[in-house]
């Protein structure tokens, strides 16, 4: 099977790693910079202020990037599926599943990304009575 000749396991190894050091990571600038508690911070102050947002998102992305690249070395493990074979619908579920998952880790986190930024936004007009 693909995924289990040697090398390939850098992948999942690299995604786990990776969106731990992003948590931790972005924990640890935070910390540093004043920004949270060190004990037991509200995970949602923990990106919320330059730079450890920046840092996080970034590092999120890469890690959704990663999901979409193991999804396809699992699904591929076996190229040519005859539907005839008695595992055929099983093959087809697990896959349409693998993209479901992957797809749902995307567009998760590209979505929950914003929830850890705050922006405020100030606005002041004028207006002259002279028209």
């Amino acid at each position: 099977m693909l995924c289990f000749l040697r090398g390939m396991a850098f992948v999942p190894f690299l995604l786990v790693t990776w969106s731990s050091a992003a948590f931790i990571i972005s924990y640890v600038v935070a910390v540093l910079s004043g920004h949270v508690n060190p004990f037991l911070p509200y995970i949602s102050d923990t990106g919320t202020t330059p730079p450890e947002s920046g840092i996080f998102g970034f590092m999120i992305n890469f890690s959704a990037f990663l999901v979409i690249v193991c999804a396809s070395l699992i699904s591929i493990t076996k190229l040519e599926w005859n539907p005839r074979e008695k595992d055929y619908v099983y093959h087809v579920v697990s896959a349409i599943c693998e993209w479901t998952v992957a797809f749902g880790f995307i567009f998760y986190f590209l979505t929950f990304i914003q929830d850890f930024q705050s922006v405020t936004l100030r606005i002041s007009t004028e207006i002259n009575g002279d028209i």
